[in-house]
């Protein structure tokens, strides 16, 4: 018989208790079917956890738990519990040795028969977690209160639990498990009812781990740790010697080091962060978007420990991302930050929040670095999440930088000392409307000196802090690092890794971070209309023409959809987007033109960067084949394809494109693609153009990238014939004098260094004047082209 709960109880559910649940899109996310009985099942008959269920069922579009199903003519019950319902205590771990004392084992001899009846019955079990606070504890400390401490609660002992942490309440509906496919193992009733229950009771426990996480460990004590760990008094004793003083000088200021390293995480502040956060995200953004959150909920039920690697483009991901976990009901991280933010106030609330503070490098600091990593490994041992942003600055540009593999190092080396941990890495990618520090990047990338952080520049960055549009964060395909070993070094857990292969898989793992971040983009309003307005060079496109474009982009990022699940991108009408995007007042619409200044479109071009990468590809094969209609050759996949292929290097390391697949397999899905959006025509073995000005549009995303390409070549054969003296600042400043006037981007070093790395990789002896030419050609085949643009080509303007 259910718990239904007192008028009391029910008062409180309905007017203390806040509700919320994961995943939002609980029937799209977990690709629920509708039309197939659900039944729920729960951890205990409990009349505060079935109350918090109804309501969060009837708010998700999901059958009430309370209302019977009807199946085949029989009334079966919508709800499974592992425990029955007690007023003073619950007889804990009456499932736990055999069927006979599961309380509800006829429900479980029910379904079976059904299925038995029925072949083609399938019957969805839907696993519910419910939180009543998700303080983990501090450890070697238990709290009569806290929830998470207790696996079976008596009636009473719940209401006072539901009463202190009703304002912390959370539900997590969790993947369906088909009865069909248990049945077809399971033939006897009662061996089929025990396993499940013992199925379940491990499941709702490894559940408690990833959505609560481990103990909080007191910081003293962690640090107290650290010092006697074996490996940090060798290296104590070690640098005592070294130095020629006493090991307790040593020791003492590695006691410094970690008290200016080490996180304060605090559940009681995160949780008040987590209400200040709330209010300020509801002011400056109209929402926030996040997708395939389900992707790190299913490797942290697998038993993994997280490392989340996202790209950085603002200050705000340090919140954003810790935030947005434990909103989706996962484990708040521990969050590498630079010792730069570590000044009053922010360093202490930061420090409460989890983050750890690391300086920008260890050079001719070996005791500092050998701290680190003891605290590091620290973390890693006793099961906490690590966030850190593999960048490690923010992005000044809008594209991905390249990886910088210090941490990722570390990471790696102290998973290689415990192989037996099950690690995965996340890459995550975080978008933006609206980024508040583009102003300052600009400046810096133009030469202004960067502003130290402090909070007389908070204060005044809160102050414009309005009609910031939304926010997106993506969580890309998680990277097993066991798996990604195997696959390099298939021997390593016996013969163990060399240095030199170590250096080799680090470089390995990151590359394929990178991808995979840049592989979940999000494409939103501002960054398609910007990477629009600005592949025209006039700055300015009749409304009806950049409303067709929108439209057909659309079409080609759902093509892409189907190639990578893991992007997404804005829906609905065109006008709809373009109006978004114009909302937030970063071009105009001026007598029926949609256009922008030369200022405007430099800081355009930080969001067109951000989403540029997904049409490297269909660009560059546009790019291909007006250099072969210039050059008077046929144009089929294999010219395509041998025009592109000197090139496909350069934008595949600058833009962190997937190298597995063959160049040839690219052009031919490419071209496909550009079939389908009416680019070109496939007339038995050769591609005619079907709309030049779309075919040149689409070969204008990357006029940008193809000029800094170009004035790199021209600044290399002059500076310089050997890759030695080549320095990447003065070819980054002289391309940047030299594009004045002609480019709006500005970019840095961090834009050139891949550029030139690919090139000393295709060309080992520096490239030659002959090699640089045919290069530059290829540069400037669409060079000069559509500078006014005839736009009655499309019957859109009168």
């Amino acid at each position: 018989m259910f718990a239904k709960g007192s008028f009391i109880s029910r008062f409180i559910n309905k007017y203390w208790v806040t509700n919320q649940y994961v995943p939002l899109r609980v029937v799209d996310e977990l690709k629920l079917d509708l039309k197939r009985p659900i039944i729920y099942v729960l951890a205990q008959n409990c009349a505060n956890d079935l109350l918090r269920l109804q309501a969060s069922c009837l708010q998700a579009g999901l059958a009430d738990p309370y209302q019977s199903i009807d199946v085949n003519g029989e009334r079966i019950s919508a709800i499974v519990f592992i425990d029955d319902w007690y007023l003073f205590s619950s007889r804990a771990g009456q499932a736990k040795n055999s069927a006979q004392d599961a309380p509800y084992l006829r429900q479980y001899e029910q379904l079976l028969r059904l299925h038995q009846q029925d072949p083609d019955l399938d019957i969805q079990l839907v696993p519910i977690t419910l939180y009543w606070g998700r303080h983990p504890g501090k450890q070697n400390k238990k709290s009569w209160l806290n929830s998470v401490d207790k696996a079976h609660l008596g009636a009473l002992h719940k209401s006072l639990i539901v009463l202190k942490n009703g304002k912390d309440h959370f539900i997590r509906f969790n993947p369906p498990i088909s009865m069909a496919a248990l049945c077809q193992r399971e033939k006897s009733a009662p061996h089929f009812a025990d396993k499940l229950a013992r199925v379940a009771m491990r499941y709702f426990a490894q559940q408690k781990r990833t959505s609560v996480g481990p103990r909080l460990a007191n910081r003293d004590a962690m640090i107290n740790a650290i010092l006697e760990n074996k490996n940090m008094r060798r290296v104590i004793q070690q640098t005592a010697l070294l130095e020629q003083c006493s090991e307790a000088k040593v020791a003492a200021q590695c006691r410094l080091y970690l008290k200016e390293i080490s996180a304060h995480f605090s559940y009681t502040w995160l949780r008040l962060f987590r209400g200040i956060l709330s209010t300020f995200w509801n002011h400056i953004y109209h929402g926030i978007e996040v997708h395939h959150a389900q992707n790190v909920r299913d490797a942290c039920q697998s038993g993994a420990e997280i490392i989340y690697m996202p790209c950085h483009r603002s200050h705000m991901d340090y919140l954003l991302l810790s935030y947005i976990l434990f909103e989706q009901g996962l484990v708040p991280p521990h969050v590498a930050a630079g010792v730069n933010l570590n000044f009053f106030p922010a360093g202490a609330i930061f420090r409460r929040s989890g983050a750890f503070f690391i300086r920008r490098s260890f050079k001719g600091q070996p005791l500092y670095g050998e701290v680190f990593k003891s605290y590091f490994a620290m973390l890693f041992k006793q099961g906490y999440p690590i966030e850190f942003f593999t960048e490690g600055g923010r992005s000044r540009t809008g594209r991905l930088l390249p990886a910088k593999k210090g941490l990722l190092a570390i990471a790696l080396q102290t998973y290689v000392n415990q192989p037996k941990r099950n690690v995965c890495i996340v890459p995550v990618y975080i978008g933006y409307d609206h980024i508040m520090e583009v102003n300052t990047y600009n400046k810096e990338l133009l030469g202004a000196r960067k502003r130290t952080e402090s909070l007389l520049q908070i204060i005044k960055s809160i102050k414009n802090l309005s009609n910031f549009g939304r926010v997106f964060v993506n969580f890309g395909e998680p990277i097993n690092l066991k798996q990604c070993l195997d696959e390099s070094v298939p021997n390593w857990q016996r013969s163990g890794l060399t240095t030199a292969q170590l250096t080799g898989q680090v470089a390995h793992v990151a590359d394929r971070v990178m991808v995979a971040i840049n592989a979940a983009a999000a494409v939103n309003g501002l960054p398609l209309c910007a990477l629009l307005l600005l592949a025209n060079k006039t700055l300015s496109v009749p409304k009806a023409v950049f409303l067709h474009y929108i439209s057909v982009h659309q079409h080609l990022l759902m093509l892409f959809k189907k190639e990578n699940k893991q992007i997404t991108h804005v829906m609905g009408s065109a006008n709809h987007i373009y109006q978004q995007a114009l909302a937030l007042g970063k071009f105009s619409e001026q007598g029926g033109l949609v256009t922008c200044s030369r200022s405007e479109a430099a800081m355009l071009s930080y969001y067109r960067n951000n989403i540029v990468h997904l049409f490297a590809l269909s660009s560059l094969l546009c790019h291909c084949i007006i250099f072969l209609q210039k050059q008077g050759k046929w144009i089929n996949a294999m010219t395509i394809a041998d025009a592109g292929k000197n090139v496909i290097h350069l934008l595949q390391n600058e833009y962190f494109l997937d190298k597995r697949q063959p160049w040839s397999e690219i052009v031919e899905k490419g071209l496909i693609q550009l079939q389908g959006i009416g680019v070109v025509a496939l007339k038995g073995d050769d591609y005619q153009i079907e709309d030049d000005k779309l075919l040149r549009l689409l070969a204008n995303h990357l006029q940008e990238t193809f000029l800094r390409y170009q004035q790199c070549l021209r600044q290399l054969l002059s500076l310089s014939s050997n890759w030695q003296k080549v320095d990447a600042d003065d070819v980054a400043l002289s391309c940047q004098e030299r594009l004045q006037g002609i480019s709006f981007e500005p970019f840095d070093k961090k834009s050139v260094a891949p550029f030139l790395q690919t090139l000393q990789k295709c060309y080992p002896k520096f490239i030659n004047q002959q090699q640089a030419q045919a290069l530059m050609d290829f540069f400037s085949a669409n060079a000069g082209d559509g500078q006014s643009t005839n736009w009655h080509h499309y019957g859109l303007v009168k």
